[in-house]
Order: structure tokens, then C-alpha cells, then sequence
């Protein structure tokens, strides 16, 4: 059986459109936002050691290496410039947060 140039070139097409189809359905899921970023709010690092440490102002000098004085007058020189937007998908990383991290 004999194909011509142009019989090939669309079997070749329709085949690799197969192999695209099986390979997208064979990835793994992403995520938008993956569920264990979703715990920030009450299970993450700043949600929980943040609390502590400002009740205690020497823990809180240990951690961030300043007071909570110069930490609180830093934040709100940035705090315009360091702010995010949130979305309709995911929530932005809070200012306060971003600093800490950065610290």
C-alpha cells in the first residue's frame, strides 16, 4: 500500500496529536496554591511564633535582631511599597509578613 506525501503528513499529525493528549492527561495535578500554603493563616511559622514573640521583647530582639519599636517604625515607612493585592484565587502574603520573612 503506497501513501502519498500528503496521506503521511496527516497521519503523522493525527498521531501526534494522540501522544500530546495522553501525555497532558498523564501529569500530575498542579495547583494554583498548593494545599499545605493554605495553612498559613493558623499553622504557619509568623501565625504562631509571631504571637509569642511579642508578648516577650527580648525573644522578639533575638529573632528579628531589632525592637519591636524599630520592627513596627520600619514596617510602616514599607508598608505601602511592600504591599501585594490579593486575587479571587489566593490571598497575598500580608506586609507584616513580608517583612518578617525578609528579617
Amino acid at each position: 500500500m503506497n501513501f502519498s506525501d500528503d496521506e503521511l503528513t496527516m497521519i503523522a499529525i493525527l498521531l501526534d496529536e494522540e501522544d500530546e493528549d495522553k501525555t497532558f492527561s498523564q501529569r500530575p495535578r498542579k495547583f494554583w496554591v498548593h494545599p499545605a500554603w493554605k495553612k498559613r493563616e493558623t499553622e504557619g511559622e509568623f501565625a504562631t511564633l509571631y504571637k509569642e514573640l511579642i508578648d516577650d521583647e527580648m525573644k522578639f530582639y533575638e529573632y528579628f535582631r531589632m525592637s519591636m519599636y524599630s520592627f513596627n517604625v520600619l514596617f510602616k515607612k514599607i508598608e505601602n511599597d511592600i504591599q501585594k493585592q490579593n486575587t479571587n484565587f489566593r490571598l497575598c502574603i500580608p506586609p507584616r509578613h513580608r517583612l518578617a520573612v525578609c528579617l
